[in-house]
């Protein structure tokens, strides 16, 4: 135990470190991708390797992080935050496999898997980016419902179980009763009972507290919620419908779409991508001449 504490102490600072470096604002969500890609010259690809979770390599000495295309949008940033931690820790390249019934927590057996497991979480959900996705909403985590953390898990990119397991083990905001609570309800219920209907892959809420400065990233058929009093434009995205929350959107063709309340007082970019997206990551928003 005392190993892995000292481990995660080792990811914690390492994490934070590298957050400064690229000049990550401290409460500030990334992207994973576009910050790899632009401050630390990694290149990130989607494949569609089914038997493939993530994979590090280097290639003529260049850093290239690859990761399944059909892996759910949480996942696959997750996926690269742990592949990063490889590069960031030495430990070569790495071939991480997908195992179904294997949860990625289940790692302690692998310092180097526990270790990188541990850098994931802190560098895209440190505890005071987190604390602050909360506070300004005026949400209070000791006592917080699914619905809360499913929109935080939405700003911050990641999924929202693994979010509450980061707050329960790594953050310690949770107590094991409250993350058990939180557990039993699951994200396709949570989009159910907003939606009415189950069938929806994938909805992002979007509020007046979205941090602007990350784009809200789509694929093709998924929907997202909007303030209301925004302005939609574009074909990328397509308004479908009143929400009680603001209205609903939902992403129908590659590109980006600039959104914006009325009164210009908040904006974003929305980014939509081909579903199962194959190629660079940098190109999975730009319309692809030879695709229908």
């Amino acid at each position: 135990m005392k190993k892995q504490v000292l481990l995660a102490r080792e990811a914690l600072r390492k994490a934070s470190a590298l957050r400064r470096k690229a000049g990550v604002a401290k409460s500030a969500p990334i992207c994973i991708y576009d910050l790899l890609e632009e401050q630390f010259g990694i290149e990130v690809k989607f494949q569609c390797i089914k038997s493939m979770e993530g994979m590090f390599i280097l290639k003529d000495n260049r850093p290239i992080i690859v990761l399944c295309s059909e892996r759910p949008p949480g996942r696959q940033a997750y996926t690269c935050a742990h592949e990063f931690g490889h590069y960031v820790f030495g430990h070569g390249s790495k071939v991480d496999k997908y195992l179904e019934d294997k949860p990625r927590t289940d790692s302690r057996s692998n310092p180097e898997e526990w270790l990188v497991d541990r850098f994931a979480g802190f560098f895209l959900m440190p505890k005071y980016v987190v604390e602050e996705a909360f506070k300004k909403r005026g949400w209070n985590w000791i006592s917080c419902e699914p619905f809360q953390v499913y929109v935080i898990a939405g700003c911050l990119g990641v999924g929202y179980q693994t979010i509450i397991q980061h707050m329960r083990w790594s953050l310690q905001m949770l107590t094991a009763d409250q993350a058990n609570k939180l557990i039993r309800k699951t994200p396709k219920q949570i989009r159910e009972s907003l939606l009415g209907t189950n069938k929806v892959p994938r909805l992002i809420v979007v509020d007046h507290f979205w941090d602007n400065r990350i784009a809200v990233d789509l694929q093709i058929g998924d929907q997202v919620i909007l303030p209301a009093h925004v302005s939609v434009e574009g074909k990328s995205v397509k308004v479908i419908g009143k929400h009680e929350l603001g209205i609903l959107v939902e992403g129908q063709a590659v590109g980006t779409e600039r959104v914006c309340l009325n009164n210009m007082s908040w904006a974003a970019n929305i980014r939509v991508s081909r579903k199962f997206y194959v190629g660079r990551s940098l190109f999975r928003h730009l319309e692809d001449p030879d695709h229908e």
